[in-house]
């Protein structure tokens, strides 16, 4: 079974690429220097592509300097896109979450509530980076749901929940058939099952 390191300090996002490329023969672990997940520094942008290729750049440093340089790495970036709330919270999606959570986001919605998730996964593939993108467009509950999950999970339900549940309110597999995330891995596992790597 291929190793691929998950650089991330969200054991959530962990778990959901594990769930996803475990079963296709891929161990997801998570990318630790000296025991623990290293910081990166996350550019000031309002484009996910840029911070995930800053944060890849970083990885790979840190790959080097481990004498680990020919590891793959994969970094990821996603954000919640509100079209009643243009960009937002968007890039700043993770900070937004810790200063006004789930609650703040519903109190600032009236009757549009149409969203996207998009996530930018960037591998290093011991040689070169390469950019996978997936989407999920859905909408923002009138309340929080569910108990599983992280993040915005509570209050997203993507369009193709045949039954109006959130993320929150699915199973981890049952969310990846669709996620954002599920879709960005997908065709990062695509690409790894053509190219051999």
């Amino acid at each position: 079974m291929a190793t691929l390191n998950f650089l991330t300090g969200n054991s959530g996002k962990l778990a959901e690429a594990q769930t996803l490329l475990g079963p296709l023969g891929w161990e997801i672990q998570s990318f630790e220097v000296d025991g623990k997940v290293p910081d990166v520094i996350e550019p000031q942008s309002d484009n996910l592509t840029t911070v995930a290729l800053a944060k890849i750049a970083q990885g790979v440093e840190l790959l080097a300097s481990q004498g680990r340089l020919g590891e793959s790495l994969l970094v990821e970036d996603s954000g919640l896109f509100i079209d009643a709330l243009p960009e937002f919270p968007g890039v700043y999606s993770a900070h937004i979450l810790e200063s006004i959570g789930c609650d703040g986001i519903l109190r600032l919605l009236d009757d549009e509530r149409t969203a996207y998730f998009l996530t930018v996964a960037a591998l290093w593939t011991g040689e070169a980076v390469e950019v996978f993108v997936g989407r999920c467009d859905g909408s923002i509950s009138a309340e929080i749901r569910g108990d599983g999950g992280f993040g915005y999970d509570p209050i997203f339900i993507p369009d193709e929940s045949q039954d109006g549940r959130t993320f929150a309110e699915m199973t981890n597999e049952g969310k990846s058939t669709f996620s954002h995330r599920g879709r960005a891995l997908s065709a990062l596992f695509d690409y790894l099952n053509v190219d051999g790597a």
